[in-house]
């Protein structure tokens, strides 16, 4: 069995794909509260059999592929670096090789011994910013991995946030449309399909290119006015009906007075609802999902 205490989390910056961490770069801790919930390999085995035997002679190797999902709380736009391939602020703009990182994952066993495991050519292939209503700010990230190599170092030393770095919920701020959110419940802002692997003749990934990525807004906020409502509505244009694509802002803050703003561009309502319309216990609230054209921090 394994508990809170027991287990290192950490990333170094890589200059060459699956080549281990690039030269001076620092190990990092990603957040405060870090989780681990996955922390996969697939050899996709393939079952060959004789055509007179009913059960298999055996099983050879097909792609080999690992996975992570790493969520933790946000204190730091250090993992920008992994999640905005044109120098951390901005979605790259033409096909390009994304960032890529060596994880080092780790837990001591009540007996003492620690067991690692190190994933290089690692690359973030989704990426949530979270909020929600009285918690702290969460990042979630899905990364795929080249390999694992036992012949990288263990960090030495690995850089970690102080409790005053925590994004908490009441630093949060967002707008669409030049519209603040006054009552907002959750809003999670999604950057999906990042990344994907490229394959060749070998089992393992020869590299990574950026894929076709597709951000994406949702927010969950009591009814205040109808801004949104209208926007979700679209007009009409010589008969043909437009949703019209307008900005929006969503911003971090935390104690030390240091924040993240991200910049959203294109924002649309793909689709609006009303919930608890009929319900004496709760607010009125409209879920809204918005497709965004591009992200950029600013």
């Amino acid at each position: 069995m394994t508990g809170a205490g027991s287990a290192t989390v950490a990333y170094a910056l890589e200059d060459d794909f699956g080549a281990g961490p690039g030269e001076g770069e620092d190990w990092i801790q990603p957040g405060k509260d870090v989780v681990v919930s996955d922390l996969s390999i697939e050899q996709a085995l393939q079952r060959v059999r004789h055509p007179d035997d009913p059960t298999p002679s055996g099983s050879r190797e097909g792609e080999w592929e690992g996975a992570s999902a790493v969520e933790f709380t946000l204190t730091d736009d250090n993992f920008h670096d992994l999640v905005f391939a044109d120098g951390g602020t901005q979605l790259p703009s033409s096909t390009m090789r994304p960032p890529s990182a060596t994880v080092y994952f780790a837990v001591e066993l009540p007996d003492g011994t620690t067991e690692e495991r190190i994933a290089v050519g690692s690359v973030v292939i989704d990426a949530q910013v979270e909020y929600q209503q009285g918690e702290n700010v969460t990042v979630q990230l899905t990364l795929l991995h080249a390999d694992e190599d036992d012949d990288v170092t263990a960090p030495a030393s690995i850089e970690q946030p102080d409790v005053e770095d925590v994004f908490t919920f009441h630093g949060t701020s967002l707008t669409v449309d030049e519209t603040a959110q006054a009552l907002l419940q959750t809003a999670t802002l999604s950057l999906s399909n990042l990344a994907r692997m490229r394959r060749g003749q070998d089992r393992k990934p020869f590299d990574a290119v950026t894929s076709a990525i597709e951000p994406s807004l949702s927010t969950d906020a009591v009814f205040t006015e109808a801004d949104q409502q209208t926007l979700a509505y679209g007009s009409t244009n010589g008969g043909i009906e437009i949703i019209d694509a307008v900005g929006g802002e969503l911003a971090f803050e935390n104690g030390q007075g240091e924040t993240i703003t991200y910049d959203l561009s294109g924002v649309q309502p793909t689709t609006y609802d009303w919930s608890d319309l009929v319900n004496p216990d709760t607010d009125l609230t409209e879920v809204v999902e918005y497709h965004v054209a591009d992200v950029e921090v600013v």
